[in-house]
């Protein structure tokens, strides 16, 4: 990206140093658009990346990005007779990412526009299943932790980096990092899963997420005798807006106690109106 936002007609003109990749193809593609003119036939998202498809024997030399400001964002060159050309969105390790909203896709031939089209990316997370975590080592750890399940039911690309609570009963599991290092470092804060590129989420895509922070261990002071804890699960965005969900725990049968931490033997889970119970 660069610090300056020059006019739409100054960015058609070429003065700027362009962020270029050309590409035969991709995977995971899924329209997020409709196209202006001929010349630009298809968009789609690749993990960071947008993919613009082109007509067959097009003379198109280069494809720019510009935001919902009316600023430019990114360009890219497109290789001679190649149809598809991709643009980064974002690059998760160095924090630097598009903004979300509506995005024009400028085609240019000799420093002239010859195709434009309109497409929205706008990333949304919503949690769509939480549950008690039941595997690994049967430890009060393990036992207090839950597995949550998000997808991107928006437009755009993002990436997840944490799970946290509020009103959890282990007060660690409340605290929400929001700086850059969290934001870049997904894989710190997160047991599952073990690679950063599940983390990110095109349009549709989902992944469980097992939190370091155990939200249900209990204090010296809790007990087992139907405990109902009322909290929010928070799941924490890269791009765009935090998903969140509240859900009742209510923690009953015995206590489960070894190296200084504990929890109950039963744990269920409510939220939208249904009940889960694993333990």
């Amino acid at each position: 990206m660069t610090d300056e936002n020059p006019s739409r007609r100054q960015f058609l003109r070429g003065g700027l140093a362009l962020s270029t990749v050309g590409i035969a193809g991709c995977a995971k593609l899924g329209p997020i658009g409709s196209t202006g003119s001929s010349v630009i036939t298809g968009t789609s998202i690749s993990g960071s990346t947008l993919v613009v498809e082109l007509e067959d024997d097009h003379e198109v030399s280069k494809v720019n990005l510009i935001d919902s400001s009316g600023s430019s964002f990114k360009s890219a060159q497109v290789t001679t007779g190649a149809t598809k050309v991709s643009i980064e969105l974002f690059d998760l390790s160095r924090d630097w990412s598009y903004q979300p909203g509506k995005h024009s896709i400028v085609a240019v031939a000799d420093s002239e526009e010859v195709g434009s089209t309109t497409i929205n990316l706008q990333p949304e997370l919503e949690i769509k299943d939480i549950e008690q975590y039941t595997d690994g080592r049967p430890t009060p750890s393990n036992r207090a932790n839950l597995l949550v399940t998000v997808e991107n039911v928006g437009t755009g690309p993002t990436w997840v980096y944490h799970v946290g609570y509020e009103n959890a009963l282990h007060s660690p599991a409340n605290r929400i990092p929001t700086n850059q290092y969290a934001r870049t470092s997904p894989l710190l804060n997160l047991d599952k899963p073990e690679s950063t590129e599940e983390l990110v989420l095109d349009p549709e895509d989902s992944v469980t997420l097992l939190g370091t922070d155990s939200p249900l261990l209990l204090s010296e002071d809790d007990h087992c005798n139907n405990l109902q804890v009322e909290m929010s699960v928070i799941v924490s965005a890269g791009i765009g807006e935090n998903a969140r969900k509240e859900v009742q725990a209510i923690l009953g049968g015995e206590p489960e106690r070894a190296n200084f931490r504990g929890t109950c033997s039963d744990i269920r889970l409510q939220y939208d109106g249904t009940v889960r119970s694993d333990g």
